[in-house]
């Protein structure tokens, strides 16, 4: 009985947003405008928050054109928090710290943030998984890029022929 009730409701509530979606957005819109200060303190507020911070993450996987097997947003958030269990905010590559800065510059527009979450897929030329996806700190993405796992190897041996050991610090 209750299931049934709750999918009444769930109807009603879609006929009812698909009823007054225009004039709902449009109210929307001119709250923005009036309070633009207010909506951007809010915004910032939200997008630096851990969950705002990977939700724009997660947009950012489905707008990228990449392979992406994840089902949707909790699914791409819980693969983060299982990270998260493992390794807390520590990058698994560098061990630095990592943050949830949204940072903006007085145009409102996003700045770089080296020890910010950054989505990197461990093989480049592959898409999003739960294998291929791991999260480390924006600045050691960059610094990877498009390196192969045959670069690495051959860096590694260019470093031993030289210094006679792969673990220089």
């Amino acid at each position: 009985m209750i299931s049934k009730k709750k999918e009444q409701k769930k109807e009603y509530d879609k006929k009812h947003y698909l009823k007054n979606k225009e004039p709902k957005i449009k109210q929307i819109l001119e709250w923005r405008e009036n309070n633009i200060e207010r909506y951007e303190e809010t915004a910032k507020k939200r997008l630096n928050s851990e969950k705002g911070f990977m939700k724009v993450l997660w947009q950012s996987v489905r707008a990228s054109g990449k392979h992406n097997s994840f089902r949707d947003f909790n699914d791409f958030n819980n693969h983060w928090l299982k990270q998260k269990n493992i390794y807390g905010m520590k990058c698994p590559a560098t061990g630095v710290e990592m943050t949830t800065k949204l940072l903006f510059n007085e145009k409102g527009k996003f700045k770089r943030c080296e020890t910010n979450i950054s989505k990197d897929r461990i093989l480049s030329s592959m898409g999003y998984s739960h294998q291929n996806l791991i999260f480390t700190s924006w600045k050691y993405n960059k610094a990877k890029g498009d390196f192969t796992p045959e670069m690495a190897r051959a860096f590694l041996k260019m470093v031993k022929e030289r210094y006679g050991t792969d673990d220089i610090r």
